[in-house]
């Protein structure tokens, strides 16, 4: 009890609650109260960006629907930007093109930063008091819904070895009726020629889908998938493609988006399938397949990088990110010039600031393969894979990313040596 003694003053009883007896914890807004010991109300930080004015003319705005009411979007602004078109809030343009809609105030002549906190709170009310559909962006904390560019309260939960939905956001849902749609049922005979939508899997997708292990089923798929003569294509718009395979869920928007453009470039639908059911049907017709070891290759990188363990900012991502993205710009700029003994000096500077990102292992490989460098990029390749390996989050998409550029580099380096 010290803790909470010093937090709220709550002065000590000699009396002691029974073991049956239980602290009842609630939540309102940002306030959580705790049992008859106090409430902690917490700050939040607000969901616009300032422009530093020191203006007062500034107002909070609300658009609505004139048939129902319904507000569908919270801004702050100045002058007459209650009414200009709004490109970063597409979905919100989208509801103005579908329905009638008006604005009104909800308050005028304020600092930025009164309409910055105002525009904060009467998005955190809307969506704690009421059922409304926000489009805004970018959701307050301490809110008991998310905005509506969550998934659709109709997407089924995530299941073991269960492929996920294409699915709906909720504001596409609500406002225009889009449904999430299952992914198409898989044909042997259209993975004759199939290329793997480059989308990261998310960690929940992985822990639950795949049971932690997606390598697993993407490196089986794989195996399987050339085992039995299908190709594995680049282009998604290849004339030859015959279905795209998908890792993890997406927007069925997007993929409407994605079938449009085929049916413009190639003239046909494409099916989409998911990675789960390609592996399924792969499973049932063959079995279980031998995936071969990668044979080790003995390489002589020749660089003056320093040692992993003499990095700035090792494990502080934010820092690392801050003190070497700089270097990493202007180095894939230097790269794209041509400027590649350039571009890999201040790589190595951003690496050493700690900037530690798939675009910097990327331009590196990249950057030693214009050199035919390939001991170098495989090094490389072996530095991100074993940084990848260590991180708390799952990158084992990335990991992938980089075995496969690795497997390649190794080839070429093979064949040099024959």
């Amino acid at each position: 009890m010290g803790i909470f003694k010093s937090l709220f003053g709550k002065k000590e009883t000699s009396s002691k609650p029974s073991p049956e007896e239980k602290i009842e914890v609630t939540a309102s807004g940002n306030t959580i109260k705790i049992g008859d010991i106090g409430s902690i109300t917490f700050g939040s930080s607000v969901v616009g960006q300032s422009t530093g004015s020191s203006e007062t003319d500034f107002y909070v705005y609300e658009w609505y629907i004139k048939e129902t009411g319904e507000v569908f979007y919270v801004g702050k602004g100045r002058g007459d930007r209650y009414k200009e078109y709004h490109e970063r809030a597409y979905e919100a343009e989208k509801i103005r093109e579908r329905f009638e809609t008006d604005v009104r105030f909800v308050a005028k002549d304020l600092t930025e930063e009164q309409a910055l906190e105002l525009e904060t709170n009467e998005m955190t009310r809307i969506l704690n008091e009421t059922n409304y559909c926000l489009a805004n962006r970018i959701t307050p904390y301490f809110t008991k819904r998310e905005s509506g560019y969550c998934k659709s309260s109709s997407t089924p939960s995530l299941q073991f070895e269960t492929a996920p939905i294409l699915y709906a956001e909720e504001v596409d849902e609500h406002y225009f009726g889009i449904q999430g749609r299952p992914f198409d049922a898989v044909v042997y005979q259209n993975l004759s020629n199939i290329v793997f939508i480059d989308k990261g899997v998310s960690k929940e997708e992985i822990d639950i889908v795949y049971g932690g292990d997606y390598r697993k089923y993407y490196n089986e798929t794989v195996a399987l998938l050339e085992a039995n003569g299908n190709k594995i294509m680049k282009s998604r718009y290849a004339k030859s493609i015959t279905a795209w395979i998908y890792p993890c869920e997406d927007l069925v928007t997007n993929n409407d988006i994605a079938e449009q453009s085929a049916m413009d470039k190639i003239g046909r639908r494409i099916p989409s399938y998911h990675l789960i059911d390609v592996w399924k049907l792969l499973k049932t017709e063959y079995g279980d397949v031998d995936i071969p070891e990668e044979q080790p290759v003995e390489i002589h990188p020749i660089n003056t990088r320093c040692p992993l363990s003499q990095i700035k900012n090792l494990h502080d991502w934010d820092a690392g990110f801050d003190a070497g993205f700089k270097y990493w710009e202007k180095g894939d700029a230097e790269r794209k010039a041509g400027n590649i003994e350039k571009a890999i000096e201040l790589f190595d500077k951003a690496r050493y600031n700690g900037y530690f990102a798939p675009a910097l292992y990327t331009s590196y490989a990249m950057a030693y393969r214009k050199l035919k460098d390939l001991d170098n990029e495989i090094a490389i390749l072996d530095e991100a894979i074993e940084r990848y390996q260590g991180e708390e989050r799952d990158s084992s998409q990335n990991i992938i990313d980089c075995e496969k550029q690795k497997a390649k580099a190794i080839e070429k380096l093979k064949k040099q040596r024959k």
